[in-house]
């Protein structure tokens, strides 16, 4: 979808599900997304600006508190509800956003390889 806004112009992709956001993610300039954990940290591994949209309607609303810390403590991310979308968008300095380091998961891997009794000369 395109969309025209004075001299600036806008391509919209959207979907309910896809195997792989690989692509989108590669070539997006803004994501906006769901708070769900998976889709946070994918999208941050690649670099780019992120919304998050908190599904308020989760009984634990532990999408609300990852979000949350990742936008305000850490400063990675934007975080918004369905209803300040518009006011985050508007308001987001890109410039304020600290990119994301992944951590080094495999001392933690060879913890539990170890605890579990395989082998962990990896």
């Amino acid at each position: 979808m395109q969309v025209a806004a004075e001299d600036r112009s806008i391509a919209v992709d959207y979907f309910t599900f896809s195997p792989s956001i690989a692509d989108f993610l590669r070539s997006a300039s803004l994501i906006i997304n769901h708070a769900g954990s998976g889709s946070i940290f994918e999208t941050l591994r690649f670099g780019k600006p992120l919304i998050v949209v908190v599904n308020e309607d989760l009984m634990d609303n532990h999408q609300s508190e990852l979000a949350e810390e990742l936008a305000a403590d850490r400063k990675h991310l934007f975080c918004a509800r369905p209803q300040t979308l518009c006011e985050i968008i508007d308001a987001m300095d890109l410039e304020s956003l600290v990119p994301y380091m992944p951590g080094d998961a495999l001392p933690v891997a060879r913890l539990i390889d170890n605890f579990l009794g395989f082998r962990t000369d990896r």
